[in-house]
């Protein structure tokens, strides 16, 4: 099978701190152990044969331009671009129902910032995927990402059995899976009104959550239900999966992690 693959690499304006280390306009631009972040992801996306092309969202497709060898597989069709929406769920939609929705063959979505991202964690979920379902998620649990990188700080969802991180790493297997987009696209519509997403949450499911009772699989149950798709999760046995770069932090912490392997 053959996968279709989308990169967001959006901007978050002049207050990404990430951005200004390096005084560039996108994170994705940002060298991290000598390459722009985004060089890196897509280097190891063309690095996948099962991935047969590649669209990046952005807001200015023209930044690009400097990247010689982003230039080379663009020249070649195997990599485009698209503008990005004002917001991430937008853009997501934007993309996904450029690439057909669905209807052409499995999409795989990944962030620019996604640095530690190798073919053989990217092959790992690709084979792992469950047959019958719409979207699948790649998660890793945080007690081996902090085992692995004590300093790893991590969003974490708290499930009563046990913490999980996403990884910034999600295959749409069918055209169900645009019902996920747009209900992520309500919520971040109506992130400022926090009733409003209890409600779209479910409020016993949110109360769960809260009061760490609900475990992983009753939560992606739930979700499922609530959005009329099969949804699973893939996890992930590699802890650099679940380390992307939101904060300074996480970008010298990604950086030391890639100077080691780059040096092997």
């Amino acid at each position: 099978m053959t996968y279709s693959a989308l990169v967001l690499a959006g901007s978050r304006g002049p207050d990404c701190t990430v951005a200004a280390l390096g005084g560039v306009s996108h994170k994705a631009l940002l060298p991290i152990a000598g390459k722009p972040m985004i060089e890196r992801v897509i280097a190891t996306l063309s690095a996948v044969k099962s991935i047969d092309k590649v669209v990046v969202v952005i807001e200015t497709p023209e930044v690009l331009s400097d990247l010689h060898s982003l230039n080379v597989l663009m020249d070649s069709g195997y990599l485009q671009t698209l503008t990005a929406k004002p917001s991430p769920a937008q853009s997501a939609l934007h993309g996904f129902e450029a690439l057909g929705g669905g209807q052409s063959g499995p999409v795989v979505i990944t962030t620019a910032d996604n640095c530690l991202l190798t073919p053989e964690i990217l092959e790992y979920f690709l084979s792992s995927l469950p047959v019958g379902s719409d979207v699948t998620a790649a998660m890793a649990k945080t007690d081996m990402v902090l085992q692995a990188y004590p300093e790893a700080r991590r969003t974490r969802m708290r499930f009563r059995d046990g913490g999980q991180g996403g990884c910034n790493l999600f295959a749409f297997q069918s055209p169900q899976a645009g019902k996920i987009i747009r209900f992520w696209r309500q919520v971040e519509e109506n992130r400022k009104s926090p009733l409003t997403m209890l409600r779209q949450l479910g409020v016993m499911t949110a109360l769960r959550y809260l009061t760490n009772t609900l475990t992983l699989a009753q939560a992606v149950e739930k979700l499922g239900k609530r959005t009329d798709t099969k949804l699973a999760v893939t996890h992930m046995p590699f802890a650099e999966a679940a380390i992307d770069v939101d904060s300074p932090e996480d970008f010298y912490l990604a950086e030391k992690i890639l100077i080691a392997r780059d040096s092997r």
